[in-house]
Parts: C-alpha cells; structure tokens; sequence
C-alpha cells in the first residue's frame, strides 16, 4: 500500500476510500476513475419510477436537470420515469410513485 503511506503525508487524519491509479500523460485508469466518480455519485441517490402529470412538467424538468434518466415514456396520462434523483427530489416525486409493473 505505497499509495496510502504517501496519502498520509499529505493529511494524516483523511484516508481515501478508494484508491486509483492514473497517468494524465498516457491517460491510462481515466476510464477507471470516471467509472468510480459515477459509482460514488450514484451511491448519492435513489431510483425512482413515477407517472408525472404533463401539468407537473417542473418536475419533470428537474429530474432532467439533477437526476440521471434511465427510462422515459409519454404516456396519455403523462410521463413514466424511470431515474436516479436525489432525496430532495424523491421527496418531492413521491405522491405519483408508481409500482416497478406499471
């Protein structure tokens, strides 16, 4: 563990939970480092799976503009998605929660 005991020379009270290693000449682990930066934001949030009214559009717009879209479909009662959002939102999307066979 070379990585963490040069870690503790730069701040002896924080230890990384994830170590990566990457070369910004090469750009070799970039890939690895992405992958992991989107894995601890994921970890953020929670998935929701709600029917939003077309009359409810605002929030529709804010789950494009916090959230990550995993699925999308307009329907005649309004839109079904599928997405990562953060608690904040969640606790805003929760009155048109729908169940994972709707």
């Amino acid at each position: 563990d070379v990585l963490l005991e040069g870690w503790e020379r730069v701040h002896d009270r924080v230890v990384p939970e994830t170590v990566l290693a990457i070369s910004a000449k090469t750009g070799e682990g970039v890939r690895e480092l992405l992958e992991s930066i989107e894995e601890a934001l994921l970890a953020l949030t929670s998935v929701v799976k709600c029917r939003l009214p077309y009359s409810a559009g605002e929030l529709l717009a804010e789950i494009h503009k916090v959230g990550t879209i995993l699925e999308e479909e307009f329907q005649e009662a309004g839109t079904l998605v599928t997405a990562y959002v953060p608690p904040s939102l969640r606790n805003k999307l929760a009155q048109y929660e729908v169940a994972d066979d709707q």
